[in-house]
């Protein structure tokens, strides 16, 4: 049994996910380090405010309404998955979505690989009528990894926060992650609605075994 790490566990914005699904890529390597380091920091900055923050790094391909059918976008990941080669993550910087998202993010760059992943993800899952969570095109899609999300924040709070982030030097890291993670938000809880293999071009893909658990 391989012991699942949730990606959110603020009680708030579990709830806000409920009956939600989304396909994440879960970074490797020194990636994560490099997305808790930036978190370590803005943590400084915001102590006294009531910020939330992701508990695990992750990059969101695509998303899927409240009252998707879970086994629906399992058919439409396994399908998909097949297609896929393991993708690269890099790096690219610390930035932030301005008002009214205020979210502070690592930016992954967006490699001709990860964008038709994701914009092909989309695509068939509009097809099959599962719907889109995205409100933007995939064309305008910023790949990235939450940092804080800072809606709450006021005003002079907040451009404190983006100058801050402006001031950071981002390392070079990046990493190749070899699968893709369906979560999906239920009764108050995030759970694995499983794990898909990107298959290595020219290797017969095997099954990945679902990690287990709740949060």
């Amino acid at each position: 049994m391989i012991l699942y790490r949730p990606f959110i566990d603020d009680p708030n914005d579990i709830a806000r996910l409920e009956g939600q699904r989304y396909v994440v890529v879960r970074p490797t390597g020194v990636v994560p380090g490099f997305h808790d380091d930036v978190r370590s920091l803005i943590k400084k900055q915001l102590a006294n405010h009531e910020v939330s923050y992701p508990a695990q790094a992750h990059v969101t391909l695509s998303g899927f309404p409240k009252g998707t059918h879970l086994e629906s976008v399992r058919e439409l990941v396994a399908e998909w998955a097949r297609s896929v080669a393991p993708l690269r993550l890099e790096v690219e910087r610390a930035s932030y979505f301005p008002t009214p998202f205020q979210i502070v993010i690592v930016q992954v760059r967006k490699t001709t690989e990860l964008f038709e992943a994701s914009a092909c993800l989309r695509a068939w899952g509009k097809q099959r009528e599962l719907g889109d969570l995205a409100v933007v095109p995939p064309t305008d899609w910023i790949f990235h990894m939450s940092v804080a999300y800072c809606s709450s924040l006021s005003g002079p709070a907040w451009s404190a926060v983006t100058r801050f982030v402006e001031t950071l030097a981002v390392p070079t890291a990046q990493c190749v992650v070899g699968d893709v993670e369906i979560v999906a938000f239920d009764n108050g809880q995030e759970y694995s609605g499983g794990v898909f293999e990107l298959p290595v071009p020219g290797v017969t893909p095997v099954s990945v075994p679902e990690r287990e658990g709740t949060v």
